[in-house]
């Protein structure tokens, strides 16, 4: 991912340049909203990013149980990290609130139940979202709702996606016109 720092820079950078031509009809009175995970990393990075605009605010969208997500979490200034984002959401969304260990016991695999909770997290923030921000490589997908996945899940569903990597970021997909009115 690089350097946090700069990654937030130009994700705000990306916002302010592609934000009033993806709605231009109401672009001087936007309320930003962020939908995330709050995973370590990139959603973290823009979270941080949309939250320094004025009047902001955070949904997050937890995949799993917050015990169960906490464990995906590689230290605990990154699980400090989370809980301090996740208390400015003032309704989180929990996708799952059962812990996998239990659901596992029905005879559910663990892994695919915490790939499927990633997925569906990705396609929910799609699914509610105005513009996808992505911080994306432009590679493959290397998982289940991983990066690559959730942008292809966007585009299919006409929601404008907004690649940011590294210092640059570029409008994958944008409505026409046409597609707006019609909706």
């Amino acid at each position: 991912m690089g350097d946090p720092v700069a990654l937030r820079s130009t994700v705000r950078k990306a916002i302010d340049a592609e934000i009033p031509n993806l709605a231009p009809e109401n672009s001087q009175q936007i309320q930003f909203r962020i939908l995330s995970p709050l995973a370590e990393g990139a959603d973290r990075a823009v979270a941080q990013a949309v939250l320094e605009y004025p009047g902001a605010q955070l949904d997050a969208v937890l995949p799993l149980a917050v015990e169960d997500y906490l464990e995906d979490f590689a230290t605990e200034e990154s699980k400090r990290e989370f809980r301090g984002l996740l208390a400015l959401s003032s309704q989180p969304v929990r996708l799952r609130t059962q812990r996998i260990v239990e659901e596992s016991r029905n005879g559910g695999d663990p892994t695919e139940m915490r790939l499927d909770a990633y997925q569906l997290a990705g396609q929910y923030v799609v699914d509610h979202c105005d513009v996808l921000i992505a911080i994306w490589d432009g590679e493959p997908a290397r998982g289940r709702g991983g990066t690559a996945e959730i942008v292809q899940y966007a585009t299919a569903h006409n929601r404008p996606v907004i690649r940011v990597w590294k210092d640059a970021f570029e409008v994958l997909h944008q409505q026409s016109r046409n597609e707006k009115l019609e909706k």
